[in-house]
């Protein structure tokens, strides 16, 4: 699925931006003062004694850390499973940027690895396969995997979006290897099949070098990044496609006034990462490495003569925040507007790897963390403000999973509990975190790179990605009750639980 946002009194709203939206300085001694105890919770606190026990983990404190370590736990065998498991299926990434889906309880592959995307709910994967000029398209019901309906598309295509639910589909031409929707070849013009269970329902040919983005709630539009310029992309903006008529135009600001011609917000595409709220329909993404990013909302202030008092107009020239460098854009797949909120320093300032975003399950609170720093954020996802950011001691224990020199941050994930509690993966290691910290976090050692992290709504089971396996881990007592082999692991994905 896919992603963005806006604001101002030109058309977009100022929430968000000024210095209290930022959380509270640190302390001489690194710690962050509390705001209010009804808003604000300590770090999680786990005994020595419950980290300890038949899973096999020593009796030390949490802030000291401990250790799960794949065989050799109770109830586990050399290469096998361990106890029976819950009948949750796994959407893994393996080498390519194929998907494929695993079936926890057993390990059986229940859809075979393909260029494919999940739908914005989880329920409906959808795979794209080429051959002979043609593509054959198919989609898998989940959890188990089902196919529910499949056919074949002219020319070779490459998937990219669905709808929320997984009812629609977009396509488009490839262009070939080293072609991402981020980084894209050169392309004067661009097809872009809308197709359904049924077959194709419409194909696009438009002008520009455009890549699917998102559908919109009412399956009228198409959301699209529209590279610039087209023959030798370095930046690309957030356009809409009417589906019925093909027409291209620009998104709406926040009071759904439609964007003026030239002040349309750019982007460089380093370390995205989205994720979609099914509540509120909108799909937030992560930015970083941004210090010459522009918002529209001080685009149109430019062009009006307002906003930057004494200043030139030059990009990051805001006096509230002259030093963004990471910011998370929020695009309304209702109501077809975008606000972008921005993240204060450090945020963006290390490796565009070490940065992951998730949402709470319950929807009420978006936390962005950057290990490279140790630093963690919690925006709300409704008013698009920045609550809190604070600092903690960031993982440690490995490079990145491309073998990044020492210092490089490795490449992180993230998953948040209903309980409030945010787990943080990077390296060898997982931090637990839940509000605002004194001291060390809660940590745990794995035996190997951390690569995903993935848990149900419930939160009473977390998986955790490793090289060629993925571990299910019991929250509290954080021992390992079932390894799942997946060869050529890259990233757990998603867990999608039964019913």
């Amino acid at each position: 699925m896919t992603r963005t946002a806006r604001d101002g009194a030109t058309g977009y709203g100022a929430a968000g931006y000024g210095a209290a939206g930022y959380g509270a300085a640190a302390r001489p001694d690194g710690t962050t003062p509390r705001r209010s105890p009804a808003t604000r919770r300590d770090v999680l606190r786990l005994t020595g004694a419950a980290l300890a026990g038949a899973a096999g983990l020593g009796a030390v404190s949490a802030s000291a850390g401990c250790e799960f370590r794949a065989g050799e736990r109770a109830g586990e065998r050399a290469g096998g499973r361990g106890e029976p498991g819950p009948p949750d299926a796994l959407v893994v990434e393996l080498a390519g940027g194929k998907l494929a889906v695993v079936q926890a309880a057993t390990g059986r592959l229940l859809v075979q690895p393909a260029p494919a995307v999940i739908s914005g709910d989880g329920r409906r994967l959808v795979r794209a396969e080429q051959s002979a000029g043609t593509t054959r398209l198919t989609a898998h019901r989940l959890p188990d995997g089902a196919p529910v309906s499949a056919g074949t598309l002219t020319g070779a295509l490459a998937v990219r979006a669905t709808s929320p639910e997984g009812g629609l589909v977009a396509l488009a031409d490839d262009a070939g290897p080293g072609h991402t929707p981020y980084r894209p070849g050169p392309r004067e013009r661009t097809t872009i099949v809308i197709a359904d269970g049924a077959g194709q329902r419409r194909r696009l040919e438009l002008p520009g070098n455009l890549e699917p983005e998102a559908f919109d709630a009412a399956e009228q539009a198409l959301f699209v990044l529209d590279h610039l310029p087209p023959t030798a992309p370095d930046r690309y903006r957030v356009r809409v496609v009417d589906i019925a008529s093909g027409r291209v135009e620009p998104l709406l600001t926040r009071v759904k006034a439609v964007v003026p011609e030239g002040t349309e917000e750019e982007m460089r595409g380093e370390g995205r990462q989205a994720v979609y709220d099914p509540v509120r329909k909108r799909l937030f993404t992560l930015y970083t490495h941004q210090p010459d990013h522009v918002h529209t909302r001080d685009r149109i202030a430019a062009a009006n003569g307002a906003g930057d008092e004494g200043g030139d107009g030059a990009a990051g020239a805001r006096e509230d925040a002259p030093h963004v460098h990471a910011f998370v854009h929020t695009l309304d797949l209702t109501e077809r507007w975008a606000f972008c909120v921005d993240l204060p320093a450090p945020y963006g300032e290390q490796p565009a790897a070490g940065h992951t975003i998730a949402l709470s399950p319950d929807g009420t609170r978006l936390h962005v963390a950057d290990t490279g720093s140790g630093a963690l954020a919690t925006i709300d996802p409704e008013g698009l403000t920045v609550l809190e950011s604070f600092r903690f001691d960031p993982p440690t224990g490995g490079t990145g999973a491309g073998g990044a020199a020492p210092g490089d941050a490795a490449p992180a994930a993230s998953t948040a509990h209903a309980d409030g509690m945010v787990l943080v993966g990077a390296g060898r290691e997982v931090v637990g975190l839940a509000g605002y910290t004194r001291g060390r976090a809660p940590r745990w050692s794995t035996a190997a790179e951390v690569r995903g992290l993935a848990a149900p709504p419930s939160g009473d089971r977390l998986y955790v990605g490793q090289p060629d396996a993925v571990l299910r881990v019991e929250p509290g007592s954080w021992a390992i009750r079932q390894r799942i082999d997946v060869p050529g692991l890259v990233a757990v994905r998603r867990v999608v639980p039964v019913g």
